[in-house]
């Protein structure tokens, strides 16, 4: 290698400077002072931006959401359910709060997203969060569940299919808080949605046995346990109410298809009753018994170790009890199917496998109520009563060596004798009642020697409890049941030693009950007159002599001898119809009721169809032989006679019209005729009812009642010699008096229409008698014409009137009643016969007209003249008169 060129000195030598270059200066530098603020240049550019802000309302976030639906904070709800999906948990709480603001504010957005919404929602049935899991639940209990039931059942239920994915995801998540809420959801969707259950059935039972079997959930607080079992007691509710229908409903099974057993009606799709019978299922809840026995087995040991009352605990017991007692019932029902169903053998769940695999379990049970026993507090008595009642359902389908009948017996009585003592007596209404309605199947099916006691603590519940009380009516359907075995299939033994002599003590104790419950508890009164009609039809030889209190429900007489009209004025319709019917069987009672009655059907308060069907149950009481013909004949007369029609003689037929009293009156009157004209020969009646009628008639009854007075005679002997009486004849003139008053006023103008249908209504029994009587006809217009001359003493008005002083006022009176008699053609024969006594009424009036009669004006004279013309026409057309008789007769003064 060569040796580099240069060296030190040649490289330390300074290279050559250039040479200025010539020419003019572009800037001149100038050195200036550090820290001296200098001036702005005279050459600078303002580079200075000044500007205006200018706002346009249309490009607002607020205007592109006019007219939206938003929440309190401006959101829509695409928004809202936006956010519900966000990580932050507040923002997500923030989220459904948001959808809650606005569906409350605008419920359209709720009809219209409410799939979208249950679509997003569901995702939050898992959330991590309690918060937004019980504000999910809220939402869907108060807003989207009860807008889901407004649509059909097709759309509600594929809307629901994707709720239920998430809720049966929920019941096996890994957090044990997740699991017990989804539960809840659970719940939330049976109670709203019962028809859905049924798919989901088996995946739902499988997931409660996995959660009841978790020894954590005993762990936890027990309203969680609690909440768990409340919503599987749910659940068994609707397949126990499926189990029911299907044995309502007596179509056999194997004549159905297939595809009309899964079709779904809308029937069921409202009511839940799904079928649920599978092999699948009843496996489940066969697993959930003894889960459900060991649970009840190891709480039953805590709650007696403690010492204070825990009401979780307790709560959760009874719960466990109550699902216990509603699998129990769905097994019983199961086994008792005779058909072959979904290929399932008649024996694989019949009554041996009923005692071999679910009895063993149940048999813990039978030593806990021994331990509850023991116990005074009312909290244990619950239990045992649930106890009992699971095992009462299942006494028909075990054999009496498991579980003794004797000792079931007596530990039932023990539970009604120490219900006399219970303090809250609120919780006893509530789970006795259950109990009761199984006492005439567990009397029927027990050994004589051991149902004394039983029958004796049911009796003594039974006479101790109150009509307010919600026990009455289980104790009432239970009595009926015994003493009328027809009505629920339970067969006792004829002449049964065991029950017989209780049955005059149940029947005894239901006046009491009847009349006390007709203020308190109206329900129960119609329930009480139910069981005494179908008493009194299936004993129809009983002794009624306990059941006179009945007669207090129609009223009492006072001590001043009136009667004071009882509540039955007061019930109801279909209340007041049983009790009517009641009379005809219970026939013994009606001399105590009679009268009662009678005052009854005149009140003004009593209906006019309850008033005719007590006739016609009392008339048909009488053709049976089981009344009295004087009493018939006493009550009869007594509604004609006192029946109040509530208008005038004067009234047209025009305001009779829009009076339904008085229509009332003409149907009573017309179906009182027909009655009586049914009870044999009327002479024979008329003897018999003639002192009624006499005593009526003294009392001076108002026209309208003596009118139906005289047509009873008419209809029974119209020619009778009884009325030849000179006191009647003394109430028919007065009676016909008053009839004519308001009609005579319009005779020189011509009879109003209306008026003179009403008077020919009055007239007719007296034209009848009349036509019977000539005799009587005769004393009649005596006393007409003892009228018209001003003699009026002899006879009072009817209507208790003053009688007209004026003479033209009486005659026409008078004239009015002869030109309607005349009118008759039937009455002419007897007329003639009486042509004297009219004959010389014609003389009064002519004598009167005279002018030297003082005394009467000159108007009263031309109304004399007018009459006189009338009535002497009339009397021509009688046969017995002749033209010459009457010429000397002139009106010419």
């Amino acid at each position: 290698m060569g040796r580099p060129k240069g060296g030190a000195g040649e490289a330390s030598k300074k290279p050559k400077a250039k040479p200025k270059q010539r020419g003019g200066v572009d800037f001149k530098k100038y050195k200036h002072k550090v820290g001296r603020k200098l001036p702005p240049p005279k050459n600078t550019t303002n580079t200075e931006i000044k500007s205006k802000m200018i706002v346009l309302p249309e490009q607002s976030m607020a205007s592109e959401r006019a007219g939206m639906a938003v929440n309190k904070r401006g959101l829509t709800l695409r928004e809202l359910l936006q956010q519900t999906v966000h990580y932050n948990p507040k923002v997500r709480r923030a989220a459904l709060n948001g959808i809650k603001d606005l569906v409350t504010k605008h419920p359209a957005e709720l009809k219209l997203h409410k799939v979208a919404m249950i679509e997003k929602l569901q995702e939050r049935i898992c959330d991590s969060d309690k918060v937004v899991r019980e504000s999910l639940y809220t939402i869907l209990q108060s807003l989207i569940f009860p807008s889901l039931k407004e649509d059909n059942a097709i759309s509600t239920r594929s809307t629901l299919s994707l709720l239920m994915a998430n809720v049966l995801n929920g019941m096996t998540h890994l957090s044990m808080d997740i699991q017990l809420m989804a539960f809840r959801f659970l719940e939330l969707v049976v109670l709203n949605f019962p028809s859905s259950f049924p798919r989901y059935a088996e995946q739902a039972f499988n997931n409660f046995v996995a959660v009841l079997s978790n020894d954590r959930i005993h762990l936890q607080d027990k309203s969680k346990l609690n909440s768990v079992l409340a919503g599987l007691g749910h659940c068994l509710s609707l397949v126990a109410r499926a189990t029911d229908n299907d044995d309502a409903s007596n179509r056999p099974v194997h004549n159905l298809s297939t595809k009309e057993l899964w079709k779904p009606t809308l029937d069921e799709d409202n009511s839940g009753s799904s079928t649920f019978a599978t092999s699948d299922v009843l496996t489940k809840l066969q697993n959930l018994i003894q889960i459900l026995v060991n649970s009840i087995e190891v709480s039953a040991s805590e709650i007696c170790a403690k010492p204070a009352n825990d009401a979780p605990s307790s709560e959760a017991l009874l719960s466990a009890l109550h699902c216990l007692d509603l699998i129990c019932r769905t097994f019983v029902r199961e086994a008792k199917k005779p058909q072959m169903e979904f290929g399932r053998t008649k024996t694989l769940f019949g009554p041996d496998w009923l005692n071999s695999s679910v009895l063993v379990y149940l048999k813990k049970l039978w030593g806990v109520k021994r331990l509850f026993h023991e116990k005074g507090d009312d909290r244990f008595f619950i239990f045992n009563l649930k106890i009992a009642e699971i095992f009462l359902c299942l006494r028909t389908s075990v054999d009496d060596t498991m579980f003794s009948s004797e000792e079931l017996c007596q530990f039932v009585s023990s539970l009604f004798s120490k219900a006399k003592v219970l303090r809250n007596k609120d919780l006893m209404e509530t789970h006795l009642g259950p109990l009761i309605t199984c006492i005439p199947g567990l009397i029927s099916n027990a050994a004589d020697d051991s149902k004394g006691y039983l029958l004796e603590a049911f009796t003594d519940a039974f006479r101790d409890s109150n009509v307010d009380c919600k026990l009455i009516l289980p104790y009432l359907d239970a009595v009926g049941e015994m003493l009328l075995p027809e009505k629920s299939g339970i067969t006792f033994t004829e002449h049964d030693s065991g029950i017989s002599e209780y049955h005059s003590t149940w029947i005894n104790e239901l006046p009491g009950v009847l009349l006390q419950s007709v203020d308190k508890a109206p329900t129960v009164t119609k329930v009480v007159l139910e069981l005494l009609l179908r008493i009194g039809q299936y004993f129809p030889t009983l002794e009624c002599e306990n059941l006179r209190p009945i007669a207090q429900l129609f009223g009492t007489k006072s001590s001043s001898g009136t009667v004071e009209l009882g509540p039955f004025i007061c019930l109801p319709h279909d209340c007041q119809e049983l009790a009517i019917a009641c009379l005809y069987y219970f026939s013994n009672l009606l001399p105590d009721i009679i009268k009662p009655l009678a005052c009854c059907c005149l009140s003004d308060k009593l209906e006019p169809l309850i008033l005719f069907r007590i006739v016609e149950v009392l008339q048909s009481t009488y053709k049976a032989g089981n009344l009295q013909i004087t009493e018939q004949l006493s009550f009869l007369s007594l509604l004609m006679a006192r029946f109040d029609v509530n208008r005038g003689m004067a009234c047209t037929q025009e305001d009779a019209r829009k009076m339904s009293n008085w229509n009332t009156f003409k149907a009573l009157n017309h179906l009182i005729l027909t009655s009586l004209s049914e009870m044999g020969d009327g002479s024979l009646v008329l003897e018999l009812i003639w002192n009624n009628l006499s005593n009526e008639i003294a009392r001076k009854p108002s026209p309208h009642n003596i009118n139906g007075l005289f047509r009873i005679i008419v209809t029974l002997d119209a020619a009778t010699n009884k009325l030849m009486d000179e006191d009647v004849i003394k109430l028919i003139a007065g009676y016909l008096v008053d009839a004519a008053r308001d009609l005579s006023k319009t005779i020189e103008v011509g009879f109003q229409s209306d008026k003179t249908r009403l008077f020919q209504y009055f007239i007719k029994p007296c034209r009848i008698m009349f036509e019977q009587n000539d005799k009587l006809l005769c004393s009649t217009l005596e006393m007409l014409k003892s009228f018209a001359s001003g003699n009026d003493h002899i006879f009072s008005s009817v209507s208790n009137l003053d009688y007209p002083r004026e003479l033209s006022q009486r005659v026409c009176i008078v004239t009015t009643i002869l030109v309607f008699l005349f009118n008759d053609q039937r009455l002419h024969r007897n007329l003639s016969l009486n042509k004297t006594v009219i004959k010389g009424i014609l003389h009064y009036i002519r004598h009167q007209m005279d002018p030297n009669v003082p005394d009467v004006t000159y108007g009263e004279k031309q109304t004399l003249k007018f009459a006189f013309e009338q009535l002497k026409t009339k009397a021509l057309q009688l046969n017995c008169w002749d033209r010459s008789e009457l010429e000397g007769l002139s009106s010419t003064t």
